[in-house]
C-alpha cells in the first residue's frame, strides 16, 4: 500500500502485477524405512554471508532431526551444496542408510544424479566425502518447488543470522 500510495504522489500509474503459476505443493511421505530430507542454502550478496538448513522426517512425517548451520562468506550455489552434504553427512553418522534428499536447486540435484565431482573448491572436499556416503547408501535425491519448503527455508535464513 505504501508503494501504491508513492507512486500516486508522483502521479504516476500503478500497474498490478499479474498473479504467478499457482502450485499445488503436496507433502509426500518416503516409502517406510527411508528418511526424508528437505535442504536449503541462502547467501546474502554474492559471496555474502551464507547459511544452510535441513530437516529430517520419516514415513509418518515425524521430525527426527534438523540443523541451521551458519557458513561465513559463500556464494550461494556453495551454501545449496554444502546444505545437502552436510544433510548426508549426518545422515550417515546417523545410520540412515536410506536417504531421499529434496532440494529447491536444480544444480544440486543435477549434481547428484550424476554424482559429478566438480564443484567449487571451496566445497570440493565436502563434496567428495557425499559423493563416497551416497555411493555406499540407497540413495534418491529429487527438485522440490520453493514454495514447498518454506521450514527449511525459514532455517537457512535463521542460519544467516547466526
Amino acid at each position: 500500500m505504501d508503494e501504491l500510495l508513492i507512486l500516486h504522489r508522483f502521479s504516476l500509474q500503478g500497474r498490478p502485477s499479474k498473479a504467478s503459476v499457482i502450485k499445488s505443493v503436496i507433502w509426500s511421505p518416503p516409502a517406510p524405512g527411508w528418511i526424508k530430507v528437505n535442504t536449503d542454502g541462502a547467501a546474502m550478496g554474492s559471496p555474502g554471508v551464507g547459511g544452510c538448513g535441513g530437516i529430517f522426517q520419516n514415513c509418518r512425517a515425524f521430525v527426527k532431526g534438523c540443523f541451521a548451520i551458519p557458513l561465513g562468506q559463500v556464494f550461494a550455489s556453495e551454501a545449496e551444496l554444502l546444505a545437502a552434504s552436510l544433510a548426508i553427512n549426518f545422515a550417515w553418522k546417523y545410520g540412515w542408510h536410506r536417504l531421499w534428499l529434496k532440494s529447491d536447486s536444480f544444480y544440486v540435484v543435477q549434481l547428484l544424479s550424476s554424482r559429478f565431482e566438480m564443484v567449487p573448491w571451496r566445497v570440493c572436499q565436502a563434496w567428495q566425502c557425499c559423493i563416497f556416503q551416497i555411493s555406499h547408501m540407497d540413495f534418491q535425491v529429487s527438485h522440490i518447488f520453493k514454495e514447498g519448503n518454506q521450514v527449511i527455508n525459514t532455517l537457512s535464513k535463521h542460519a544467516l543470522e547466526l
